[in-house]
């Protein structure tokens, strides 16, 4: 009864697709004018996102969305007290703009996870689409090594700004209006340069911190990986964002896709 449970759940599954405030320093953070590396996180309501659906040079899945848009992507922690004073002005924009080519993702770098971060937002009442990148790997491709962290994407999906650290003087929700607007109007970034102002909170070390082994992984999180490749994303994101070898993710693919024809020849 299980293996043919497990079986033809591959059918299926193939088939359908220390804490700190200090002052602001950009670091190694991406410019604007560099393009925005793609992602796929876990939304913390059970979903999943991936950049190249909403903006690049060819959408991942324009069965899905087939209008290149604006994204935001706001790094933050609930460690970050800067962090929460950024996120409703940009919360403000978003509702300014509802039903716009505009899109944000909350990148929260929490390394508890949803049990950390899910109460914490429903205590807060943010309205936003929070995503989990519990051991930091899509931050610290975007440079990000302290919070709050901020980029825009333009539709073609580069870096149109990015910036680091909350500034109080400023009004964010003022600011992301002007950035829409040159984006809109085809304006080239006003500053090739990161900008930095205000306060930010470094991004927590531990040592637990590493993603885990391939050998590690669980059935599901291995057929979860495959799923994602057969549903059109690329062998080489899902293993960077799962932390595994692409040769791992290429065996697991075959011998489910040889589990399935097994079954489906009995």
């Amino acid at each position: 009864m299980r293996r043919t449970f497990v079986g033809f759940a591959v059918v299926v599954g193939l088939s359908v697709c220390g804490t700190r405030t200090m002052a602001a320093d950009s670091g190694a953070l991406i410019k604007p004018g560099e393009k925005a590396p793609t992602f796929s996180l876990p939304a913390l309501g059970g979903s999943r996102e991936v950049l190249r659906v909403w903006c690049g040079d060819t959408l991942l899945k324009p069965y899905a969305n087939d209008v290149k848009h604006t994204v935001i992507v706001n790094f933050w922690a609930t460690y970050c007290k800067p962090c929460q004073k950024e996120i409703p002005q940009i919360g403000a924009f978003l509702k300014k703009h509802e039903g716009e080519p505009v899109k944000a993702f909350f990148v929260s770098i929490d390394k508890e996870g949803v049990d950390k971060v899910g109460p914490f937002v429903k205590d807060k009442g943010y309205d936003v689409t929070v995503l989990l990148d519990t051991y930091a790997r899509t931050a610290k491709r975007y440079g990000v090594k302290s919070v709050p962290a901020l980029f825009v994407i333009a539709p073609d999906g580069s870096v149109f700004y990015s910036a680091s650290g909350y500034d109080e003087s400023t009004n964010l929700t003022e600011k992301l209006e002007g950035i829409y607007a040159a984006i809109k109007a085809g304006e080239a970034p006003a500053s090739g340069e990161v900008e930095v102002a205000g306060d930010q909170v470094a991004v927590e070390e531990s040592s637990d911190s590493a993603p885990p082994a391939a050998a590690e992984l669980t059935p599901k999180e291995r057929w979860q990986a495959v799923i994602r490749v057969e549903c059109g994303e690329k062998p080489a994101d899902v293993a960077e964002d799962m932390g595994i070898d692409i040769t791992d993710l290429r065996t697991w693919s075959k011998q489910l896709k040889q589990a399935a024809v097994k079954l489906w020849a009995e």
